[in-house]
């Protein structure tokens, strides 16, 4: 009697303690999935908050709303880049550090999407040699996520003018070159140039450190130095223009850059199916597997 009462209670130990672990990895999956679902789900309200619909009424050249509007709500923007054909087409701020608008949106709200802004050294008005402009480098076209993009030689070629307003006037944009960098490099990143480096010296310096390079940029030219992350941790894209007098049409049709989310909505489908296929194996395994740990062996025995 003892000896059976101790095999029941082996039994009933390796049943339990096979609930106990299905029900842990059930747990642990459900988890899981909950936690993707949000990731992803707060991805999507992060790139909501960077959509340039947002913004679209604010346009220079929009209805409505003025630019005047949003420096009346935050007196930090100066301007506003577009670079035609990409996602690029965002107001321009300057705070009092390079920290301020890393987190905060034009007008002035937190937003992980940040704004597109301009070094706290250079100055707003662009009179620099070279005036730098720091952006996240987001999905979907958002902010400066395009501007990887110009590491190949045929899009620059395609992409290479915009525009930028401020002061009360647009002004051109022509982008020459593309480069990866360190993002402590003293030289690109230098707010001094015209006087060190030289805007000889500058100059001679990004071609030779470019990816892509174009003629045409001379050292009376104001620069325009546009730089978002890359995949290292100190990596980073940059974007070399030149800023004009002239404008330059914008020939791509409209709505040539697709906006939507649809990445982040197919990843949350993506993510529930997953998740749903693992929820239903472990289910499966679990109804399967208790039965012959228990009852299943007991009637064996017996017969």
């Amino acid at each position: 009697m003892p000896h059976a009462l101790s095999r029941r209670l082996a039994r009933g130990a390796i049943r339990l303690a096979n609930w106990l672990v299905d029900g842990t990895v059930l747990s642990a999956v459900v988890m899981i999935i909950a936690f993707t679902t949000f990731v992803v789900l707060d991805n999507g309200r992060v790139s909501s908050g960077a959509s340039v619909e947002t913004f679209d009424s604010y346009r220079p050249d929009a209805e409505g709303a003025s630019f005047e509007e949003l420096q009346g709500i935050n007196p930090d923007v100066i301007g506003w880049l577009t670079i035609y054909g990409t996602g690029v087409d965002y107001p321009l701020v300057q705070g009092r550090d390079n920290d301020a608008y890393v987190n905060t949106n034009p007008v002035g709200e937190f937003a992980l999407s940040g704004s597109l802004f301009l070094d706290w050294r250079n100055a707003p008005d662009f009179s620099d040699r070279s005036t730098i402009v720091f952006g996240h480098h987001m999905e979907d076209s958002l902010m400066f996520g395009d501007l990887d993009q110009y590491g190949n030689q045929g899009y620059l070629s395609q992409h290479r003018y915009g525009n930028l307003y401020y002061g009360g006037r647009d002004h051109g944009v022509e982008i020459f070159g593309y480069l990866l960098v360190d993002a402590r490099d003293e030289v690109v990143y230098a707010t001094s140039v015209g006087e060190d480096p030289s805007s000889e010296d500058f100059l001679a310096y990004l071609e030779a450190h470019a990816s892509v390079w174009e003629s045409g940029v001379t050292p009376d030219d104001r620069v325009l130095v546009l730089s978002t992350c890359g995949s290292g941790t100190n990596d980073r894209h940059v974007v070399v223009a030149c800023i004009r007098d002239q404008t330059f049409e914008d020939t791509f049709p409209e709505k040539e850059v697709s906006r939507t989310l649809a990445g982040t909505a197919e990843g949350v489908r993506l993510g529930m199916q997953i998740g749903g296929a693992l929820v239903v194996f472990l289910l499966i395994a679990w109804v399967v597997g208790a039965p012959s740990d228990g009852r299943g062996k007991r009637r064996g025995r017996e017969r």
